[in-house]
């Protein structure tokens, strides 16, 4: 199974917001509709208190080409407006390396960079059982 959790705050710039013209945001803005429509990956683009976020949430079976074009969508989107940031949870339970992880990809300054996840990996015992062990219980 393959479970994907995204979310980015689009901001023009990394440096000063005046620096932009209304024609650049305008640029922005429609880039980044164009990426979406181009892909058919879920994502959905929100607008809340005058910024602009990229939302998804994506489940499979096995990992598709959607879980491929998330990624390059986001990657895309921070590269174009570079002040944008945020972060997607990859997990697939199929990876031979990573099975039982989560893969962290954060998107900061225009860039992204694939960290360990510490909060929810190793799955197993982190938040599932090993059914193959009987000491199951974790003691706080």
């Amino acid at each position: 199974m393959l479970e994907l959790h995204g979310w980015l705050t689009i901001h023009e710039t990394y440096g000063n917001e005046d620096e932009l013209s209304d024609k650049d945001l305008n640029t922005i803005n429609n880039r980044i509709k164009e990426i979406i429509n181009s892909h058919n990956c879920g994502i959905t683009l929100r607008y809340a208190n005058g910024e602009s976020f990229l939302e998804v949430l994506h489940c499979s079976n096995h990992h598709t080409a959607e879980a491929d074009e998330i990624l390059d969508v986001f990657k895309e989107v921070s590269k174009v407006a570079d002040g944008s940031y945020g972060i997607i949870y990859l997990r697939d339970d199929e990876d031979k390396t990573y099975y039982n992880e989560f893969q962290v990809f954060v998107f900061k300054h225009g860039i992204f960079t694939k960290t360990k996840d510490t909060l929810l990996s190793p799955c197993i015992p982190e938040i599932e059982a090993d059914i193959y062990n009987n000491d199951t219980q974790k003691e706080d």
